[in-house]
């Protein structure tokens, strides 16, 4: 799998210091700064910010020096200004890392209230559920419920087996239910109980 990973930077705040020595032209002029961030992003969504790099551009000569490049007094002179008026990394640059949290969130929520749907499904069951459980170790089935009645239930059992449990839809097709047998009610919640049965999917 490949993964677009890059960086980006993005303009934060300018300003503007005054009364300075270009180490340019070394003329005492003013200079415009600006505050850029920079993120990193995947397939273009920003994930969390890197750092927050310092641009000043001389209005006499126009070369632009990046902070460390300035003498001393320049440095500190911007770093007074940004003090007084506060960088703020924006909200956005975690939009990557909120998403991953909500995708978590409604996976969790959605496993939750499968568990809560089979739970109250295994104890009123309907014609037309399917059940799916463990077959034999590393490999997995369904049974469909054909009829109710007092204490048993008539299935069909699946002919076919699979390895994985994402794919069960593969092999949930009308086709593959011909063999037909009964369990008791009781049996069948044992097998819930011992976790063969771990879903109930009701249409």
């Amino acid at each position: 799998m490949v993964f677009y990973y890059g960086t980006k930077a993005t303009n934060l705040r300018n300003g503007q210091i005054i009364n300075v020595d270009c180490p340019n032209c070394n003329s005492n002029v003013s200079m415009i700064y600006s505050v850029f961030g920079k993120y990193g992003h995947l397939y273009l969504i920003p994930f969390f910010p890197i750092k927050k790099l310092t641009f000043a551009e001389c209005n006499s000569c126009k070369k632009t020096f990046e902070q460390k490049e300035l003498p001393a007094p320049i440095q500190q002179k911007l770093e007074r200004e940004k003090e007084k008026n506060k960088v703020k990394t924006p909200i956005w640059m975690f939009s990557g890392l909120f998403l991953i949290a909500a995708i978590i969130g409604l996976v969790s929520y959605s496993s939750h209230q499968t568990d809560l749907d089979t739970a109250s499904f295994i104890k009123d069951p309907k014609a037309g559920d399917i059940y799916y459980l463990d077959s034999v170790e590393g490999y997995y089935t369904t049974i469909k419920i054909n009829q109710v009645s007092k204490d048993s239930l008539t299935v069909f059992l699946n002919d076919m087996e699979i390895g994985s449990k994402t794919e069960m839809d593969k092999i949930d097709i009308d086709k593959n239910y011909t063999k037909k047998s009964n369990i008791s009610k009781k049996d069948m919640l044992k097998l819930y109980n011992e976790k063969k049965i771990y879903e109930v999917k009701r249409n």
